[in-house]
């Protein structure tokens, strides 16, 4: 057993140990937390992200203006309360949208039903998907066909800035709530085709925008429009951002019970307690204990290092010791002695039981008769050794 450390190799062990918790941190902040504090852990366009790719800018934009609420929705959604009511779906795939089914335009309708804008803007694409031949939900039910320009660029990749995507006209050809009643609010100064246009339902209006793209950081960085931002949210007093479509929803979680009942100290007090007991595991609480010779001379070599010990005949004296009184030392022994020896009862061993007991008759009669216990230890260690 060593009871003395080398500092050195302490120093060292220890300047290990904060290196790699160093690594470890790092890590971690780069796989868990830098992804949460840009928000590339989430798709684009959400309000979540802070690149170029998300929304954030148009969020704290907003939130910034005086009279206007604005808020993150992480649940099922629920009918708008009024006029005042505006929610921002950004980012739906335009091509999985156009497969939707009925219940979910009916969904959208009783969405605004009450009142309320609902806007739902679409991803920009660059390249042109093979339409159906047969009538889509949303052109049979909302008489609206969402195109893409033929044409685009294949081979482009990444985010596009500018969408090939168009409502088509034939079904507003004026621009004007004739017909579907469907009206543009806003189209392509190039070639006329319209980029958003809206609908009532009920009380509400519904908003279908072909490009998500002006309302991300990078084209409020770019090409700010504030006045077709305004076209599109409308007069609202409350402004609700739907992560949902987006898979961010909000669930039961530790983390949320942890920030409900405020129990971050406790969290720290386990760390550090998990910490202390890493390093109570690691190097001992006392110095090193010096060594040295009875002389107060110091010892060199592994000697220095070494600590005495006591052997297994040494630990069971002092337990003799401290059990066990002088006096009756050599009777407690000569009892387990007799326990000890052969007590057989069968015919054919009875001249050994005969010869035990004699021996043991002599053994006790020289314990008795002997002046001291050493002087009774070899009378009886004499006796026994005899061979009769």
């Amino acid at each position: 057993m060593r009871a003395s450390g080398n500092p050195l190799g302490r120093g060292w062990l220890w300047l290990s140990v904060a290196v790699l918790l160093a690594v470890l941190g790092w890590g971690l902040e780069q796989i868990a937390f830098a992804p949460l504090q840009t928000g590339e852990a989430y798709p684009p366009f959400s309000s979540l992200r802070s690149d170029p790719q998300g929304a954030m800018g148009l969020y704290e934009s907003l939130a910034g203006l005086a009279g206007i609420r604005v808020e993150r929705l992480y649940k099922q959604r629920d009918k708008l309360d009024g006029a005042g009511d505006t929610m921002l779906v950004l980012g739906l795939d335009p091509e999985e949208w156009s497969k939707v089914d009925d219940d979910a335009l009916v969904e959208y309708e009783k969405l605004v039903e009450n009142g309320g804008r609902l806007v739902i803007a679409f991803l920009p694409v660059s390249t042109y998907w093979k339409d159906p031949q047969k009538m889509r939900p949303a052109q049979a039910r909302w008489h609206v066909n969402l195109m893409a320009r033929p044409g685009g660029d294949a081979t482009s990749s990444g985010m596009p800035r500018k969408t090939e995507l168009y409502f088509e006209t034939r079904f507003f050809p004026d621009l004007t709530t004739a017909g579907t009643g469907w009206r543009a609010i806003a189209f392509d100064p190039s070639d006329h085709l319209a980029e958003a246009i809206e609908r009532t339902f009920g009380k509400g209006t519904i908003v279908l925008a072909a490009d998500t793209f002006p309302l991300s950081n990078e084209g409020l960085r770019e090409a700010r429009n504030p006045e077709q931002i305004a076209k599109l949210i409308g007069p609202a007093h409350r402004i609700i951002f739907d992560e949902t479509h987006f898979g961010v929803v909000e669930t039961g979680s530790v983390t949320q019970l942890m920030r409900r009942y405020r129990l971050q100290g406790a969290i720290a007090i386990l760390i550090v307690v998990a910490a202390l007991f890493l390093w109570r595991s690691a190097s001992s609480l006392l110095p090193p204990r010096e060594s040295g010779d009875p002389d107060g001379r110091a010892a060199s070599g592994a000697a220095q290092d070494a600590v005495a010990g006591r052997d297994s005949l040494e630990g069971l004296t002092a337990l003799l010791h401290r059990g066990v009184s002088k006096k009756e030392l050599l009777d407690t022994c000569f009892s387990e002695w007799m326990k000890s020896a052969p007590r057989q009862s069968r015919a054919g061993l009875a001249a050994d039981r005969l010869r035990i007991d004699g021996v043991a008759e002599r053994v006790k009669q020289e314990l008795a008769r002997a002046a001291n216990p050493v002087d009774a230890y070899r009378a009886a260690c004499r006796i026994l050794t005899e061979k009769t």
